[in-house]
């Protein structure tokens, strides 16, 4: 099944803004951080703008949002 990935920051520098890509049937969150070498504590993680933790099941047509944690004051 096919979902969209948007990255931000830094990531969107290093692949792109949005990209599409192929997961399996019954994917998580963590396996598409896994391929893309992303380390889940240091970003946000929406499914269609809702946010979800690594364990979250993906579903046709998802779209991903990893956005990085900003720090400051």
């Amino acid at each position: 099944m096919k979902i969209k990935v948007k990255l931000y920051g830094e990531l969107a520098l290093k692949y792109k803004p949005e990209i599409e890509i192929e997961v399996r049937e019954n994917a998580l969150v963590n396996d598409v951080l896994t391929v893309l070498k992303i380390s889940e504590n240091e970003h946000h993680l929406l499914i269609n703008e809702k946010k979800v933790s690594k364990d979250y099941p993906l579903q046709e047509g998802d779209i991903l949002k990893i956005l990085p944690v900003v720090y400051g004051g």
